[in-house]
């Protein structure tokens, strides 16, 4: 596990972005994650999938921390 990055346990839906979000700390900064909702997807029923592929997701996100792929807004879309 890299002790750098810690994922938080707070996967919501996001309706002003229309996205799941989710936050992780890196060296002790937070830093928001974003899902876009797929077009024809109903937010809880997204919300649930990637609630149950969260492992998926972490994985997803923590590449592209390493990678440095932040919007310039300091956010991390998936």
């Amino acid at each position: 596990m890299n002790q750098q990055l810690i994922f938080n346990n707070d996967f919501d839906f996001n309706s002003s972005r229309q996205a799941v979000s989710f936050s992780c700390l890196v060296s002790g900064l937070k830093v928001d994650c974003y899902i876009a909702l797929p077009a024809g997807q109903q937010p809880e029923r997204f919300l649930q999938q990637v609630q149950a592929e969260a492992f998926n997701w972490e994985d997803a996100a923590e590449q592209a921390i390493a990678e440095e792929a932040y919007s310039s807004a300091g956010e991390i879309w998936l």
